[in-house]
């Protein structure tokens, strides 16, 4: 294990760490991230209020766009934190936080892919099960209303995935191992959906297996391109694909086709949505299965 490790901090994903010129502990790190993190959110949420009174308010637009403009801001600023932070602060460059790719966009393509494929084999399970009940195309669909929505999500991916993936895992990774930024990110992961709507032990269990199964892919792709690409993809097929609640958020906008969830199922996640039952649960563990092989293989 100790040699994994060493050849694991040998990847510029986590070697790029170590030129942070502000040298913390992993509780300080950790610490620093929430405070990153919220104060992005809190200032997020500022820009957008005042967007909001000064263009948004005195224009009729539709609820599910201000939604979408709201979510864009937000992590917008949120992102930019991050960058001033690491630019400024840390001295060093942006592309050090994950970015450091050869094919960028076909990474990115390729965990858009992985991730529509996990939702599908999940919808599809939860069918065949009759524990979901298929209503319909949408009527109200528009293209021109989804792509605000497809925009959102990007972002909305992107600035968690920056901030967990692409800054807290190399620095908590390169500080003390690989191993422990898995594990603590993935209950940070978990922390940040837990105070939502029907959340239970099951769908936060379900997070911290999702926070590992990211936290897996970005490691084994030395960057968080692909892990960017399926966190997107995983989010909106959910919520505007199929139109389940995601994380036990929903009204996320215009879904292509309509299902109906049963009440509260131990296989559905009931309102949390598919995220938070026991398919979801076995999807996640098959695929830490097979990253992790493959893992072990490339740095073994």
């Amino acid at each position: 294990m100790n040699s994994l490790d060493y050849k694991l901090k040998q990847s510029t994903f986590f070697s790029d760490a170590a030129k942070d010129r502000i040298k913390l502990n992993i509780v300080l790190i950790v610490l620093l991230y929430f405070i990153l993190w919220m104060t992005g959110l809190f200032l997020g949420r500022v820009v957008y209020e005042g967007f909001s009174t000064f263009f948004i308010n005195k224009l009729n637009v539709e609820k599910n766009l201000i939604e979408s403009f709201r979510k864009i801001l937000v992590c917008g600023v949120q992102i930019l934190l991050f960058f001033i932070w690491v630019k400024f602060f840390e001295k060093r460059e942006i592309r050090s936080l994950g970015f450091r790719a050869d094919a960028p966009m076909k990474s990115y393509i390729n965990g858009m892919v992985i991730g529509f494929l996990a939702i599908c084999l999940i919808t599809i399970s939860l069918f065949s099960l009759k524990i979901i009940t298929f209503i319909g195309v949408s009527q109200g669909f528009s293209l021109l209303s989804f792509i605000p929505i497809v925009v959102s999500w990007m972002i909305q991916s992107a600035a968690e995935e920056i901030a967990i993936r692409g800054w807290l895992i190399p620095k908590l990774g390169y500080r003390k191992t690989p191993i422990t930024a898995i594990l603590i990110t993935s209950v940070v992961f978990g922390i940040l959906h837990l105070f939502t709507k029907g959340v239970t032990l099951l769908s936060f269990s379900n997070l911290i297996l999702s926070g590992a199964f990211f936290a897996m892919i970005a490691i084994y792709c030395n960057g968080i391109w692909t892990v960017m690409g399926l966190h997107f993809m995983w989010n909106l097929t959910l919520g505007n694909i199929f139109g389940f609640p995601v994380s036990g958020f929903s009204n996320y906008g215009e879904s292509c086709v309509l299902f109906k969830n049963t009440p509260a199922n131990f296989l559905n996640g009931g309102d949390f949505g598919p995220e938070g039952g026991f398919i979801t649960t076995l999807v996640l563990l098959v695929g830490i299965f097979i990253i992790g092989i493959k893992l072990y293989k490339k740095y073994k």
